[in-house]
């Protein structure tokens, strides 16, 4: 990272919400990470752009944050709730720029739709709008989310940190240097080994999701100016997103990068480019 980056920590409905900041007198940033990453997914992409002020936090239950208390549960929707109390507490009475990264991407469309006057615009890597269930499946969906949290979800102890790297590269598209990236600022290294720094519950079934139509709605209401980046080698999952719901945006631009779903880490200099000249078109 540059020089002028730093940690920093913010209490957000008693949680301690960690943040890796790169500090400028400029556009302020939010970037979100995606699902059982962490900051670190920004790192390359902060030293791309360390033009920007940045904020790359680490949602509850990952990273550095604390988890959630023991009766909660990881709600997509209480994410937006997350970001809204770190903005009231960075930038209460400006709009700021929000880089969100797949599940991350997802919370600032919605976020973007609950508060378009906070936000300058949304730059949405690899992630468009939610993910949704079908209105007749949705009490299948809530039994499947109760059945599933009674089955038991010890941490795991590694031997070694390369072991965790192997296992994260196992069910990703990520190298071994970028998994190994990530992962550090998952881990937590113990007497007996390496334990995971995210909270076991973040594999929990979903117990709600919107509607088709209620995503329909959602994505209507953001009118917030856009910008989605989708990988040549992504997600088919965001191709699909972009099919059924670009044209309900008001003001959405889509550009294509090289590589896989964690793109930004791959070719951070290409996804800078986008996101520079985007920038720099809108205002």
């Amino acid at each position: 990272m540059q020089q002028n980056s730093f940690e920093t920590f913010y209490q957000i409905n008693e949680l301690t919400i960690a943040c890796q900041r790169v500090q400028n007198n400029a556009t302020k940033v939010i970037a979100l990470h995606g699902w059982q990453d962490n900051s670190n997914s920004f790192v390359p992409l902060m030293s791309e752009l360390s033009h920007f002020d940045w904020y790359a936090i680490d949602f509850p239950g990952h990273g550095k944050s604390d988890w959630r208390n023991s009766q909660a549960h990881y709600y997509f929707i209480d994410y937006v709730d997350d970001v809204f109390r770190l903005k009231q507490q960075i930038a209460p009475n400006e709009q700021v720029i929000i880089i969100g990264h797949s599940m991350g991407a997802m919370v600032a469309n919605l976020f973007a739709a609950c508060f378009p006057e906070h936000v300058k615009a949304v730059i949405a890597i690899e992630g468009i709008a939610c993910v949704t269930t079908d209105e007749n499946e949705v009490t299948t969906q809530l039994k499947n989310a109760i059945l599933n949290r009674t089955e038991n979800k010890t941490k795991r102890i590694f031997s070694s940190f390369e072991q965790i790297v192997k296992a994260r590269i196992a069910v990703s598209d990520l190298s071994k240097q970028h998994a190994s990236l990530l992962m550090e600022r998952n881990t937590e290294l113990l007497e007996n080994g390496y334990k995971l720094c995210t909270d076991p519950k973040l594999k929990h079934h979903s117990g709600f999701r919107f509607t088709p139509n209620q995503c329909i709605e959602m994505c209507k209401n953001i009118i917030t100016p856009m910008l989605v980046i989708k990988a040549t080698n992504g997600y088919s999952l965001v191709n699909q997103g972009i099919e059924k719901y670009s044209k309900y945006f008001s003001n959405l631009t889509i550009n294509q990068v090289s590589g896989g779903h964690h793109c930004h880490l791959e070719y951070p200099k290409e996804v800078a480019n986008k996101v520079n000249v985007y920038v720099k078109g809108m205002f």
